[in-house]
């Protein structure tokens, strides 16, 4: 008994790998509206609890923190859980090593003094980055549009079907499996 084994056509092979790209497209454009729309800034005023900041650290609050947060760390990220007296009491989310990039850090919190301290920031929506990617997503949309268009509303082409369906248009590189 013969076994036939049956392969996609390239069209089919195609069609999966652009619905993949157009799924990590779709992820990428998710992860830039989430992520992009928000920077660092410097208070105006007293940044209140419950607020995400980042501060740098000097070099006598690397050393002075060092047993809870580890050696070398340039920078901080993570929620003001409020002040006591001139004191930052923060949960801490992530750092940034001297040498290196952020690593997440969960269950510390600190309390960083003035001397601890050279730069607060607290993150806020930029408009300038929203703007900018709102204008990207249009001009997707926009693009996909004059390109591909929406299929409803296109009238059919004239004369009888071809025979055997759109496979058999591509001329006698077409198989047929599983007979």
């Amino acid at each position: 008994m013969q076994e036939t084994v049956c392969t996609p056509s390239g069209g089919e092979a195609r069609r999966g790998r652009r619905a993949r790209w157009r799924a990590t497209a779709g992820l990428l454009g998710v992860a830039q509206l989430c992520t992009a729309c928000f920077t660092y800034v410097p208070p105006r005023t007293a940044p209140v609890a419950g607020a995400p900041i980042r501060l740098e650290l000097t070099d006598e609050g690397r050393v002075a923190h060092a047993a809870r947060i580890g050696p070398g760390i340039l920078r901080m990220a993570g929620t003001l859980k409020g002040m006591e007296g001139d004191r930052y009491l923060i949960d801490v989310a992530s750092v940034t090593p001297i040498r290196g990039q952020d690593l997440p850090v969960s269950g510390v919190s600190v309390s960083l003094g003035p001397r601890d301290v050279t730069d607060l920031r607290v993150r806020t929506l930029s408009r300038r980055r929203s703007a900018v990617v709102i204008g990207s997503a249009l001009a997707v949309v926009v693009t996909f549009v004059v390109t591909k268009g929406f299929k409803a509303g296109q009238t059919p082409p004239e004369g009888p079907p071809s025979p055997g369906g759109p496979d058999q248009s591509r001329g006698s590189a077409t198989r047929t499996c599983c007979d």
